[in-house]
């Protein structure tokens, strides 16, 4: 955890430095350099925030996710984060919770404030340290943050969490699987078993089970292996009669150059054995799921249309 030895600006008012310094310090620290008057002025005139009993940062920083889970440590170091902020600390995309989630052993009563919540339970094992936190594992994080959220929220943030790759779909279930009891189960369970049918990202998941799930998509197969000449392709979803191939795909799967030299020759492929090919990304599915459904439809009902041969 950071602290002031190592700094520089030591030199500076002790609310200039804070203000520099996007961090967390505890009392005893910011005490070895500066005095109880300096920190005590800087408190009442609102520059600086007591943000956990013992722990304090600049006023303009309190809410930085980073500063928080910083606190957290200072003020419980045998607590762990977990949750949201652990997950947002993993994937800087995520977006970071208001509150926070602090893993402590049984029987721990903390006096803290409205924005933390402490979850006890038996001591963890195992931990993580994304930006220098002290964090569970990114599977008990993610399943932490499926426990704590409102119902109607659990299934987005699941979705949102395995897409930025915090963890697999298969590390999940075997946390779930240590697990004695989880709220809604049931349901995560039942996300979790379509990755097991065979579909490779979090985007096919949700395209077969959301937006490609009516009865005007029965016709479509998914995950269709394809021999093409002497090359194997493997189709997300296909129309056989229509021949209309679609690929799922985002940057987060298909970032590097080999993956898109990939994607680009299998393309080339399907469209040399006569295949109408359609792509749609992460944005399309999340954000526009009727259009990428009225686009499918129409790409079919045009290949059905034109005349055999051509």
């Amino acid at each position: 955890m950071r602290t002031i030895a190592g700094l520089t600006h030591l030199d500076q008012p002790l609310t200039r430095f804070l203000s520099s310094n996007q961090h967390a310090f505890t009392r005893a620290d910011l005490l070895s350099r500066w005095t109880r008057t300096a920190l005590e002025r800087a408190v009442e005139a609102g520059t600086v925030t007591r943000i956990l009993p013992a722990v304090y940062c600049s006023t303009e920083h309190r809410g930085n996710p980073l500063v928080r889970a910083e606190s957290l440590n200072l003020w419980h170091p045998a607590g762990l984060v977990t949750g949201a902020l652990a997950l947002h600390l993993y994937a800087s995309e995520l977006q970071a919770p208001s509150a926070a989630d602090l893993r402590v052993t049984s029987g721990f009563r903390p006096h803290a404030t409205s924005w933390v919540r402490c979850r006890q339970g038996a001591p963890v094992r195992f931990s993580s340290s994304p930006r220098g936190v002290q964090c569970t594992e990114p599977a008990m994080a993610l399943l932490d943050a499926w426990r704590f959220a409102l119902p109607d929220e659990r299934i987005n943030l699941l979705y949102e969490a395995l897409w930025a790759r915090v963890c697999t779909w298969r590390q999940l279930q075997r946390e779930l699987e240590r697990a004695p009891r989880v709220a809604g189960r049931r349901d995560l369970q039942r996300v979790l078993s379509r990755f097991a049918e065979g579909a490779t990202t979090p985007l096919e998941v949700r395209a077969k089970h959301e937006v490609f799930a009516d009865d005007r998509f029965r016709e479509f197969e998914w995950q269709v292996d394809l021999r093409l000449g002497s090359r194997r392709v493997v189709a997300d979803m296909l129309h056989r009669r229509a021949m209309v191939a679609v690929e799922f795909d985002g940057d987060r799967y298909h970032s590097t150059r080999q993956a898109r030299d990939e994607d680009r020759e299998r393309q080339t492929e399907l469209a040399a054995a006569g295949y109408l090919v359609i792509r749609f990304g992460w944005s399309d599915v999340t954000a526009r799921p009727g259009w990428c459904r009225e686009r499918l439809l129409s790409a079919v009902s045009a290949q059905l249309a034109r005349p055999a041969g051509t």
